[in-house]
């Protein structure tokens, strides 16, 4: 259901009003997200002095120790690239390029890869090449896992709610083209980071 705040304009001079802290959160997270800088975009992470004093390029994004602000206090649970390669394949025609942005990334890093590659193609094994569709540190491999994951949320047991009202992404595309942008930064690195934090979290 849509929901709508008023906006009300009050005298610089007045008496602040109290406002719980349940209704200023996501306003806070808001505010916070347009001042983030590379790889530290969730507000109010537990240890998030160690996200912003050299944390990975992902992990702020996807885990915090136990997923608490984004994920409501439960721990996160996401699927590896390897569900998604065996089962619901109907997400395997999905275009790469179109959710991204950009191109897949080649065995080098390069962004490079055919515009028209699918999701299926980097999931399945058969579609490993010369170029290899996975990318380098198999960074295609995973931004497609989390996507899905991310997407899919509250079912086939996922709990990775990081997108949505409040959530740390608007929406899917904000969480897709973020996930390219530090792709664009290191491929490898974001695969290597993807792969650790899907690991850790696997449902």
């Amino acid at each position: 259901m849509k929901q709508q705040h008023d906006i009300q304009t009050t005298d610089v001079t007045a008496t602040p009003t109290v406002v719980p802290q349940e209704q200023t959160s996501g306003a806070s997270r808001r505010k916070f997200l347009t001042k983030a800088t590379a790889g530290l975009v969730v507000a109010s992470l537990p240890a998030r002095s160690v996200w912003a004093s050299g944390g990975g390029i992902a992990q702020s994004i996807v885990a915090s120790g136990n997923g608490s602000d984004f994920a409501g206090g439960i721990k996160i649970a996401v699927l590896s690239p390897g569900y998604w390669m065996n089962h619901e394949k109907q997400f395997h025609a999905i275009n790469f390029h179109t959710v991204f942005g950009g191109c897949c990334f080649d065995k080098n890093g390069r962004p490079i890869l055919p515009t028209s590659t699918t999701f299926g193609q980097i999931l399945l094994p058969t579609a490993k090449k010369a170029t290899n569709t996975k990318g380098v540190g198999n960074c295609n491999f995973h931004m497609v896992g989390m996507y899905l994951n991310a997407l899919n949320h509250g079912s086939f047991g996922i709990n990775y709610p990081v997108v949505g009202f409040g959530q740390p992404f608007a929406t899917m595309s904000d969480f897709a083209r973020y996930l390219y942008s530090k792709a664009m930064q290191n491929p490898s690195a974001l695969g290597r980071e993807l792969s650790a934090i899907i690991d850790e979290y696997h449902a």
